[in-house]
C-alpha cells in the first residue's frame, strides 16, 4: 500500500483566515451594491450565469480546481483543506458561538482507558490530525477536524465516539 503523504499543519494554517477576510468582505460589497436583500439577483454582474455560452467564466472555476490538485500533490492530503479553504472560518466560528451560547451539538468523545495505542484512527483521519494524541489527552476538540468519523469507525475498542451535547 503506497504511503499517503499528510499535512504537517502549523502557522500556515492561517492562511485561510487571511484569505477570508477580503474574501467576505467583497460579498457584503456586491450584496449591497447589487441593491440589498430587495435587490439581490443571483446572477448580478454575470452575462448569462455560468455557461457555455461565455467560457471565461470557467477560468476561476479552474483556477480554484488547479489550485487544490497542485496542493495536494505537493503539500499533501487535503493540503486544500488545512491552507487555503475560505469556509473552514465560517465552521470553526459557528463552533465558537456554539460553545459560547451552550447550544447542543455533534461532537467526538473519548474512553483512553480503552485505547489500545494502534494508531488507526491517526493513519485513517482525513485530516491528518494526531487523533490518537487528541484521546490520550481525552480532549478531541480540533478546529481543523470535519467530524468526519473516520476515526470512529475505525477503532475496534470504541474509545472514541460521537456525542451530542452542550
Amino acid at each position: 500500500m503506497p504511503k499517503i503523504k499528510k499535512v504537517k499543519g502549523g502557522k500556515l494554517n492561517l492562511i485561510k483566515y487571511f484569505i477570508w477576510i477580503p474574501w467576505i468582505c467583497s460579498i457584503i460589497v456586491f450584496f449591497v451594491r447589487a441593491g440589498g436583500f430587495l435587490g439581490f439577483d443571483f446572477f448580478f454582474e454575470t452575462t448569462y450565469g455560468i455557461s457555455i455560452v461565455e467560457p471565461t467564466a470557467y477560468v476561476i472555476y479552474y483556477g480554484v480546481i488547479l489550485l487544490v490538485v497542485i496542493l495536494s500533490l505537493t503539500a499533501g492530503k487535503r493540503a486544500f483543506c488545512h491552507y487555503v479553504c475560505w469556509i473552514a472560518p465560517f465552521m470553526v466560528i459557528g463552533t465558537k458561538v456554539s460553545d459560547w451560547l451552550r447550544i447542543p451539538k455533534l461532537h467526538l468523545k473519548t474512553n483512553k482507558d480503552n485505547c489500545s495505542g494502534c494508531k488507526a484512527c491517526s493513519v485513517k483521519c482525513p485530516m491528518s490530525l494526531d487523533v490518537m494524541e487528541m484521546v490520550e489527552r481525552e480532549e478531541m476538540k480540533n478546529t481543523e477536524c470535519i467530524l468526519c468519523g473516520e476515526c470512529v469507525d475505525i477503532c475496534s475498542k470504541k474509545a472514541i465516539a460521537y456525542s451530542f451535547r452542550k
